[in-house]
């Protein structure tokens, strides 16, 4: 984190505006009355030594000065005659330099003001104006991977942290659209490429059929076993429409938290994992429920929803037992499901929360789709969705409680 260093007056660099520049009418006081000063003393001066080099006594034997500067700079008067120029030019002269102070005094008082406002405005103002036109160019060209920093913490440097605020939820929120694009596009390219095994086969089908059947080539075993395979395949379309289509309402899903008593959902839980563990063959399961709380403040149908998929597909690779671990902390809520089979292979690893990826051979009943929607909720709510192996296949999901 950058440090602010040293200001215009002193150490402190957190003068607001207002104060900055009461600071600075001093300083341009200041310099206006010395310049003032300084101006008068000088034209008093230099009109004492024109009078004293260029007047004589009219009258008299004409020697005799009015006004002379004697060698230590004193000025002598005598008014015993009248002042008497040598020239009309002389005289001319004379009258600018005694009118001068007219002219220079205002003029050096705009001047001050000038300085003070230019200094004013180069350290207090052109810096942040600078960052903040620098930056409203770059977000109108959607340029969003830049930081706005301004060191000082007055009213510009609040400015400068709220359009920080604002370019980085536009930073988030487009990095958010990109990737559900992307999401999108690769969902669209896996779902046509998942089409064309069931479609390729349905074609191949009716191809046979349209060659044999005219012609009565094709027996009546033959026949209802063809129409049995292509009504499995019709059933799979079916079934990965469906799949497809909760996946495009998965954008659409905002999670709901609302006050649930801590046991209620323990034993949504503990049913939900017996019930899925005995229709896959009897798994053994267990819930190991770790909660400090009376009441959770959660979506709690978004979290069955996900510990479902989770038991269902551990109970799938397990080979005797699943387990469940609910454990709650002070503001997050981790639910881990494992299992007792192989575990996970690296690929899935890596690869096992993205859409369509299956790691066993015959996949005709699953799309892979499963731990995907698992992390999209997951996301949604707050949380995340991790792969590992411990013992065999573990899965942890991770949701908010934050109100």
């Amino acid at each position: 984190m950058k440090k602010a260093s040293r200001g215009s007056f002193g150490k402190n660099r957190y003068f607001s505006l207002k104060w900055s520049f009461f600071l600075y009418l001093p300083v341009c006081a200041a310099i206006s009355f010395a310049g003032m000063f300084g101006i008068g003393m000088g034209t008093n001066y230099l009109q004492d030594w024109y009078r004293a080099k260029y007047t004589y006594v009219d009258g008299g034997d004409g020697t005799k000065l009015e006004i002379y500067i004697d060698a230590d700079g004193v000025t002598h008067e005598v008014y015993s005659t009248k002042i008497t120029f040598v020239d009309q030019t002389h005289q001319n002269v004379y009258f600018l330099i005694s009118n001068a102070q007219v002219i220079l005094i205002p003029l050096w008082v705009f001047f001050s003001i000038g300085l003070c406002g230019a200094v004013f405005y180069g350290r207090e103002l052109k810096k942040p104006i600078s960052i903040l036109r620098n930056a409203s160019k770059r977000i109108s060209e959607n340029d969003l991977d830049f930081e706005i920093w301004y060191e000082k913490k007055n009213e510009l440097g609040d400015l400068c942290a709220a359009f920080e605020e604002m370019r980085s939820a536009l930073y988030e929120n487009n990095r958010e659209m990109w990737r559900s694009l992307e999401e999108r596009k690769r969902l669209n390219s896996a779902f046509s490429h998942d089409l064309r095994t069931p479609l390729t086969v349905l074609k191949g089908y009716t191809d046979y059929l349209e060659k044999y059947v005219p012609e009565g080539r094709i027996g009546r075993e033959k026949m209802l076993s063809v129409i049995s395979s292509m009504s499995g395949q019709v059933s799979r379309l079916e079934r990965y429409a469906a799949t497809m289509n909760s996946i495009q309402k998965l954008e659409d899903i905002a999670p709901e938290p609302c006050e649930i008593p801590a046991e209620e959902l323990k034993e949504n839980l503990e049913t939900a994992g017996s019930i899925i563990c005995g229709s896959h063959g009897g798994r053994e399961f267990s819930l190991d429920f770790r909660c400090g709380k009376q009441t959770l403040f959660v979506d709690a149908g978004l979290i069955v929803r996900v510990y479902e998929n989770l038991v269902s597909n551990a109970a799938r690779y397990a080979e005797a037992r699943v387990t469940a671990v609910c454990t709650v902390y002070e503001d997050m809520l981790s639910l881990s499901v494992s299992d007792d089979g192989r575990g996970f292979s690296p690929e899935a690893l890596k690869q096992g929360t993205k859409p369509f990826f299956r790691g066993e051979k015959d996949s005709s009943e699953h799309f892979g789709l499963g731990l995907y929607i698992c992390r999209v909720i997951c996301g949604k709510c707050g949380g995340s969705l991790t792969l590992s192996n411990i013992g065999g296949g573990n899965v942890t999901a991770e949701f908010s409680l934050k109100k």
